[in-house]
């Protein structure tokens, strides 16, 4: 699934960055050329940057939620099954 989303995350980048670069240069096929790092390596870095960051969040996520849980399984034992009924 993390691949998905890094080249989802990638051509979302690619496109946000150069569709401005891409519409001029086929208007004027003599618009000056894009270096390479700009081009795609930029691209390329945010989406691996963005994805990672995604994806550490989601882990963050399922890992309060088990802390909810444990802490959710202790509060219940010890209300109902430490402390007798009167």
């Amino acid at each position: 699934m993390i691949i998905v989303s890094l080249i989802i995350n990638t051509i979302i980048m690619f496109l946000v960055l150069n569709l401005g670069y891409i519409r001029k240069k086929r208007q004027d096929p003599n618009y000056p050329d894009k270096p390479f790092s700009h081009l795609v390596l930029f691209p390329l870095a945010l989406g691996i940057v963005f994805t990672l960051i995604v994806d550490g969040f989601k882990g963050v996520i399922i890992y309060q939620l088990a802390l909810f849980a444990a802490a959710a399984l202790l509060l219940y034992w010890i209300f109902y099954v430490l402390i007798p009924r009167k």
